[in-house]
């Protein structure tokens, strides 16, 4: 009997202990006892200074609860969350997911313990680049000014010129209103005559897109067009003599201090694609964001002028979508609402779950990527409910 009492007192114990080590020891009133723990990020040398989420007026327990759901597969593929507020990278997590795979279910691919230096797919995140290349271009000399008829440098293609496509300009191209006849939102990117896997595989892309008939007129309606974007990085070409990979890592990466990205190549043609599908890490995206919150300056160089993040970034042509306001030079933008307030923002946006949101009257940038691919990633969601109600 005395050796029941005992076994049961040790086993009391023992769970008693156990239990207790599955606390955070040092949790306080703000912060769950168990779960998600909130730790500052790490500076880890490539440019970031750190800070707490209380050194900014961000309310950490909101925070917790956000990584508690998305731990509990609340929101699912959601791979990683990054936040970057004044300045001062003060959140980033990562989560296990999908890697992108094109023939796989649901476009997934291999499952993978993200993590900060994994490179993830922006999908079409990666335009919001290509215009900031663009501008880079002007900025250098390179490109005479966004009013220039793509037919200026396009000399390969002046068989396909004419009165109606001789008036599309490199700005028709950042907005999405060049008026070619395009079919990219109309039909499933699995059909065999969606407009941008047919110009992905061509020989010869660029003669694909030109050789479309003028539908509307330059400048004045929107269709979304991945293969214009495509065009402005070879443009870029064209006018610097330097494609898009050796252009970026000279005038945007490398004075970013980002080194671990991969743009990708279209077969057979061997032209960079522009449109989508850069590998690029979270943090690194922050940055990307970070330089046009700071009005083209990091780390105290300017890389891009002040004129270009303006004028990318304010309406060029008003929507009416579900998910955006207006658009930009290849940036979307849009009004949040939470704490019964306002706040305008700007974004580059991928398929699947890929965000990179610009808050400028709170100097914040909010940067996720997931693999929300066939259902609507939680991103605004998470903004709304979680991380803008944060802000104090």
């Amino acid at each position: 009997m005395r050796l029941i009492k005992f076994n049961f007192i040790l086993l009391f114990f023992i769970l008693g202990f156990a239990f207790s080590c599955s606390k955070n020891p040092t949790a306080g009133d703000d912060e769950p006892g168990d779960g998600y723990v909130y730790v500052q990020p790490p500076e880890t040398g490539d440019g970031w200074q750190a800070a707490s989420l209380s050194d900014v007026g961000i309310d950490k327990t909101k925070i917790v609860d956000l990584i508690n759901k998305i731990q509990n597969q609340d929101y699912k593929e959601v791979h990683s969350v990054v936040i970057v507020k004044d300045g001062k990278l003060v959140f980033e997590e990562y989560f296990p997911g999908h890697d992108f795979g094109y023939q796989g279910a649901n476009y997934h691919g291999a499952f993978i313990n993200f993590n900060r230096t994994t490179r993830h797919n922006t999908h079409s995140a990666t335009k919001s680049i290509t215009s900031a290349l663009v501008g880079i271009a002007i900025d250098k000399g390179f490109i005479q000014s966004v009013n220039d008829s793509i037919f200026s440098y396009l000399t390969n293609y002046a068989s396909l010129k004419n009165e109606q496509k001789s008036k599309i300009t490199i700005e028709h191209l950042l907005t999405m209103t060049s008026g070619l006849q395009w079919n990219e939102w109309d039909v499933s990117v699995s059909e065999s005559n969606h407009d941008i896997v047919r110009f992905n595989s061509s020989s010869d892309p660029i003669q694909y897109l030109v050789s479309k008939p003028i539908v509307t007129t330059p400048g004045t309606s929107f269709y979304y067009n991945g293969g214009a974007v495509d065009l402005l990085g070879e443009i870029i070409r064209f006018a610097s003599e330097m494609n898009v990979k050796e252009f970026s890592k000279k005038f945007l990466f490398e004075p970013l201090g980002i080194s671990n990205y991969n743009w990708q190549t279209l077969y057979p043609s061997g032209i960079t694609c522009c449109h989508g599908d850069i590998y690029i890490t979270p943090r690194d995206l922050a940055k990307f964001g970070y330089l046009f919150l700071n009005n083209g300056i990091w780390n105290g160089n300017r890389i891009i002028t002040e004129s270009w993040v303006k004028k990318s970034t304010e309406t060029y042509i008003n929507l009416n979508l579900s998910w955006a306001d207006s658009y930009g030079y290849l940036w979307w933008l849009k009004k949040y609402y939470a704490n019964n307030k306002t706040y305008q923002s700007f974004f580059a946006e991928g398929w699947g779950g890929q965000k990179i949101t610009v808050f400028p009257g709170l100097k914040m940038v909010v940067v996720f990527t997931g693999a929300n691919y066939v259902s609507d990633p939680p991103c605004d969601e998470i903004l709304t409910r979680f991380i803008l109600p944060a802000v104090l």
